[in-house]
């Protein structure tokens, strides 16, 4: 098994593939990792500010996300229909396809157990 290096703002690979565990530190009794002096957050950094390209992957989806909900809206406003969908149960739930999702489905089973979400 490999493990990669992180990537640079370009988004290119850098450095050469390594096995995983070279260099890594030796592990305690238990399959734990010895904890480094000083390092109390469980080895978690967070970047402040975060790197250019970041900002660059989350516009990438933004752009994408915003292509597919306007396909899945074109596509549910023309081929909608009335269909069954049947539980497992046998009890037949009337829905629309392209439209309705299995949690409202799901939320619509149990009317007075909802989960919190529903």
């Amino acid at each position: 098994m490999f493990e990669e290096k992180a990537s640079s703002p370009s988004g290119k690979m850098g450095g050469e593939e390594k096995p995983i565990g070279a260099g890594e530190e030796k592990q305690k009794e238990g399959g734990k990792k010895k904890n480094k002096e000083g390092s109390g957050d469980g080895g978690r950094a967070e970047l402040n500010p975060w790197p250019e390209y970041i900002y660059t992957r989350l516009e990438m989806y933004n752009i994408l996300k915003a292509e597919h909900d306007s396909i899945l809206a074109e596509k549910a406003e023309k081929d909608s229909k009335p269909i069954k969908v049947t539980l497992p149960d046998g009890k037949q739930v009337d829905a629309e396809s392209w439209k309705t999702t299995p949690y409202q489905i799901a939320c619509g089973i149990r009317p007075g157990r909802q989960h919190r979400y529903c």
